[in-house]
């Protein structure tokens, strides 16, 4: 019985490792979007969404079945909670992904800022690096690294900022730039937010450690 029931939970780890790749490779190609306006890459990203949901779906459902038939000890029922809670993070970061995509859609490329898209591109590369460390972390139990992920997050807050900053600046002296300018706002908030998503994964993970429930990264206090 024993036996069986670990290999139900590595099967479930190497398909949640899985489905943490797949958000990632999708957060990479909306840059990439938001970079060239690549439509289909765009549409990549909209059908590789489909999959990333069925992936949520599974593992709640064959997470739930384990519970059920199983009895794992508190240990064991630790590691399912986890991956029950943060694929559900993970199935979030992938919808902000899609949002992203739409909203390069709505910005005209003669409007388009330099600048202001440099720092976008960098707050998209960080993000991604915390979530190709986070699922690192889960795969080797790592609760240092995880909490360390989850304190990198501090860094999308001063690139939220940055971005306001820079936006409204330039939404102030061109009226012709508050939509592209709302756009680059809006696509901060979905970076922001995929950061939060991430540290999320980083207390999961912690929980599975510990058997309690952390607050980690910067408090909204620290994000004003």
């Amino acid at each position: 019985m024993r036996k069986i029931l670990e290999e139900q939970i590595e099967n479930l780890h190497q398909d949640f490792a899985k489905m943490g790749f797949d958000v990632a490779k999708s957060l990479e190609n909306a840059t990439k979007v938001f970079e060239t306006h690549d439509k289909e890459l765009a549409k990549e990203v909209l059908q590789k969404d489909v999959a990333i949901n069925e992936s949520e779906i599974y593992l709640e459902r064959k997470t739930a079945q384990v519970i059920a038939l199983q009895q794992p000890v508190a240990s064991d029922l630790r590691v399912l909670i986890t991956i029950l809670k943060a694929s559900s993070d993970l199935e979030r970061i992938g919808d902000h992904a899609v949002s992203i995509v739409h909203s390069v859609k709505r910005i005209t490329e003669a409007n388009r800022n330099k600048e202001i898209e440099d720092i976008l591109v960098e707050m998209s590369k960080h993000v991604d690096k915390m979530l190709l460390d986070v699922i690192d972390a889960y795969v080797h139990n790592d609760e240092e690294k995880a909490r360390a992920v989850a304190d990198s997050d501090k860094l999308n807050d001063n690139y939220l900022r940055d971005v306001r900053k820079k936006a409204l600046d330039e939404m102030q002296a061109d009226s012709d730039f508050v939509s592209v300018g709302s756009e680059y706002m809006v696509i901060a908030t979905h970076f922001e937010r995929m950061g939060d998503y991430v540290t999320n994964v980083s207390e999961w993970i912690v929980y599975t450690n510990t058997g309690r429930i952390v607050e980690l990264g910067p408090t909204d206090l620290e994000k004003k």
